[in-house]
């Protein structure tokens, strides 16, 4: 069965605290739809007008709770136990997150990672696994598990004799499959897989009316009718075009809600949350203690399309995230999980801090990368203001401003329902297990972040692009030797 390098690091937590006799643990749980808490927990937007605006608190939690039930692992093809699927249907329905049950705080952190792994959204499994090409595509775990990112990869058995599948965990982007097989959860996902050619064929042969519908889908997970109206937003979903953008895909790069089809964002690694000051690539979100993280799950699950954003609401009456069985997660779900997600640890990293390493640490120092890049986070946790983006006087008073932008393109800050006018500056933790550098993911590797050639005009990056142009911006570091960039990449893998 499916092991992954955090849960291995909680169970041997969890056995020592048995073993020690682990004191009771009396959660301190905050009041997840705080109507003062949400209203203060964002930047406003670039246009202040949009800035969202959320339910009420006695709107929050009028809606029903969603019960998380037990899940099970789908198998890459030939690789699942025999008779696994009929097994599955004789189970009896479980669920598994009861907050009475939990004493330590060991055991809140392993609730929590169920709720991470949680989806909210079910189908029936038979019609809706994917192709046997899509399935072979995928990367596995060593014992041949799929992985959360690839849709419809998890069973579950919420009415004895149905099986269904699931999506939309926090799981699904942020679960990484490492070189030796096991998954990393918290680690930044890789959520796109290859484009079948029969998906391709879908598409080209598509009705005007299954347009449409994709279409009217789209303009609720992306559309900012302040940035272009409706009418042309629907215009530009032609079959050419949503061709040309799925084969742009790139890995760990996504067009989460809010954001655009044609700039995505990056997927963030998860780990040392807690110590990061804002959320999100525009620094939408401030992160001002563990109640902010769990606000900023329950909006990220569907929230922000029931959101008005001026006079403009996404998804009016119903968010596109959640399923059936409610629309929120209660707060000690959520509790739960903001715990979870602050203990992840990565694992352990093969880079050494040997001589070249030892180098381009003093690259490092000397080209003035602390500035922004300030260890021991390797993030000064302040703000860069996007190109052609003039800063609010009153944002001085609350918050931490950098003056001056890096100039990265500005688009993902300035035109979406996320963006804020700003950039924040990234931790480099953990840059040896990422991949898609930019804010956009533009650039695929650390080498072609530090390559001269990115500027020019004609240049193709191997990170997400629709077509020829620079990877504009932060310009540190590009004109450094060749042996100079080996050593400050070297360093910084070893963050």
């Amino acid at each position: 069965m499916r092991r992954t390098v955090c849960a291995i690091g909680l169970t041997f937590l969890a056995l020592a605290a048995l073993g020690a006799g682990e004191a009771a643990f009396h959660p301190d749980i905050p009041k997840v739809w705080d109507d003062r808490a949400v209203e203060t927990m964002e930047v406003l937007l670039a246009q202040r007008d949009r800035s969202p605006r959320y339910m009420t608190s006695a709107e929050y939690y009028a809606l029903k709770v969603r019960p998380i039930y037990r899940s099970y692992p789908a198998y890459a093809k030939g690789r699942e136990p025999a008779g696994y699927l009929e097994s599955l249907k004789k189970k009896e329905p479980e669920v598994i997150f009861d907050p009475a049950k939990l004493h330590t705080r060991e055991d809140w952190i392993r609730a929590g990672e169920l709720v991470f792994e949680s989806e909210t959204q079910f189908r029936p499994a038979l019609a809706s696994q994917p192709s046997a090409e899509d399935v072979s595509a995928s990367p596995v775990s060593s014992d041949g598990v799929l992985p959360f990112f690839r849709p419809f990869f998890r069973y579950y058995v919420r009415k004895k004799g149905v099986l269904e599948v699931g999506i939309n965990a926090c799981a699904g982007c942020h679960t990484r499959v490492m070189p030796d097989g096991s998954f990393f959860e918290g680690g930044q996902g890789v959520p796109n897989q290859p484009v079948s050619e029969a998906t391709l064929i879908a598409i080209r042969e598509s009705t005007p009316e299954a347009l449409q519908k994709r279409a009217g889908r789209a303009w609720v997970y992306a559309g900012a009718p302040w940035v272009m109206s409706k009418e042309d937003f629907e215009k530009s979903f032609t079959k050419e075009e949503i061709v040309r953008r799925i084969m742009a895909s790139q890995p760990s790069v996504f067009i989460r809600q809010g954001t655009s089809y044609t700039h995505p964002v990056r997927v963030p690694s998860l780990v040392g949350i807690a110590d990061i000051r804002y959320l999100d690539a525009t620094g939408l979100v401030r992160n001002r203690s563990i109640g902010d993280i769990m606000r900023y799950a329950a909006i990220n699950e569907g929230l922000d399309t029931l959101a008005h954003y001026g006079d403009f609401q996404p998804a009016p009456g119903a968010t596109i995230f959640s399923g059936d069985e409610g629309t929120r997660y209660s707060d000690e779900q959520l509790y739960a999980l903001a715990l979870y997600i602050e203990s992840l640890k990565p694992p352990p990293n093969p880079n050494k801090f040997d001589e070249h390493a030892q180098r381009g640490q003093q690259i490092f120092k000397d080209e003035g990368c602390p500035v922004c890049h300030t260890p021991p986070l390797y993030t000064n946790n302040k703000l860069n203001p996007a190109r052609g983006f003039k800063v609010p006087d009153d944002l001085g008073k609350t918050d931490d401003i950098m003056n001056g932008s890096v100039g990265t393109d500005p688009t993902l800050a300035l035109k979406t329902r996320r963006g804020t006018g700003f950039y924040k500056v990234p931790s480099l933790r953990g840059l040896w297990y990422r991949d898609g550098f930019g804010h956009g993911g533009q650039a695929a590797t650390l080498e072609e972040w530090f390559d001269q050639a990115r500027l020019e005009d004609g240049y193709v990056p191997k990170g997400f692009h629709l077509g020829p142009g620079p990877i504009e911006g932060h310009e540190k570091g590009l004109d450094l030797t060749p042996d100079e960039k080996q050593d400050l990449i070297a360093f910084l893998k070893t963050l």
